[in-house]
């Protein structure tokens, strides 16, 4: 069932209403598409990374922010980094700028931005990465490559965090629409290290997290703006350097995955049982070819066993009923 009515971001209580147009503090739709969520190092609150609203005007493109204390009431930032901080040699712009993902580095103390850059008709196939000493301020354009020397598509970041402490941080990508490969970052989260771990199929919408000792990857075909079939992995290795993947199935038996597009994994702590996490499936409804009407997708993940996963269709959510 597809939702068309607008609710304001002030949900009743603590509800979620996937496919509806949600709302900001101020009262007009949110605009952060394949997005990236940060937890603050400093209050555990949320920072909303995304993309702007989906004009057929490259010039228009750029990344928004948005801030919440409990992820349903969410205050508009604003644009955080925008065409004209992008400078790239011998390629003019406007440029792709899709799919932000921003960590924080505590040797550097800076905020660190990851996102696929790229020309219009997706030929560049590079990232572009950004530094900030905040996360609601206008990011500082640093480079422009490509990964490991590899073309770089759908991409993702993962921080690999246990426990409090970070074991790294990872880049995740779809390599030239052939294989997924994934790379830990330098120490100053600036750049790769080369390739430790893959899946040889080629997949995007690409969204890792962490669960019960095991690593879990949320993943798209390639069909385009089109939504297709889900599929999530698993891997039984301790950490991302070789991990070995394995196919679960889709975990959402639609598809389309609801109309959705996987774009990041949120792990949440349990409101209900205290001491445990919620996994939040976050996507994007593209609404193509009407972009300009996209809308958000987030449900909870049902785990009956480390192996059998499910993700079903609610019209509404209590996030604190999880």
């Amino acid at each position: 069932m597809i939702i068309s009515d607008c609710y304001s971001s002030l949900f009743d209580s603590g509800y979620i209403y996937p496919g509806a147009v949600w709302n900001d503090t101020d009262g007009k739709s949110i605009q952060s598409h394949a997005a990236g969520i940060l937890i603050d190092p400093n209050d555990n609150s949320y920072w909303w990374y995304g993309e702007s609203l989906k004009t057929s005007t490259l010039s228009d493109h750029g990344v928004n922010c948005y801030h919440s204390k409990d992820l349903i009431n969410w205050i508009n930032i604003g644009e955080v980094l925008g065409q004209k901080e992008v400078f790239i040699r011998n390629l003019s712009g406007p440029y792709v700028i899709e799919r932000p993902k921003v960590v924080w580095n505590p040797l550097t103390r800076l905020y660190v931005m990851w996102f696929h850059l790229d020309s219009s008709d997706y030929q560049y196939r590079y990232v572009g990465v950004a530094t900030s000493s905040k996360p609601n301020e206008t990011f500082t354009f640093i480079d422009a490559f490509r990964p490991d020397g590899i073309p770089s598509l759908d991409m993702n970041l993962y921080e690999d965090k246990r426990n409090g402490i970070v074991q790294g941080v990872y880049f995740v990508r779809s390599c030239n629409n052939e294989y997924v490969g994934i790379s830990k970052l330098t120490d100053d989260y600036l750049n790769t290290t080369g390739i430790t771990s893959r899946i040889n199929q080629p997949r995007e919408g690409l969204a890792i997290f962490y669960r019960n000792n095991h690593y879990y990857m949320m993943t798209s075909h390639l069909t385009g703006w089109n939504p297709n079939p889900a599929e999530l992995f698993i891997s039984n290795q301790d950490n991302l350097q070789h991990a070995e993947w394995l196919y679960l199935g889709n975990p959402t038996q639609s598809q389309t995955t609801f109309n959705s597009q996987s774009t990041f994994v949120l792990t949440y702590p349990s409101r209900k049982y205290p001491g445990t996490s919620v996994y939040i499936y976050m996507g994007d409804r593209w609404n193509y070819p009407n972009l300009l009407n996209a809308s958000y997708i987030w449900l909870p993940f049902t785990f009956h066993s480390d192996t059998n996963i499910t993700l079903e269709w609610q019209d509404k959510w209590d996030l604190y009923e999880y």
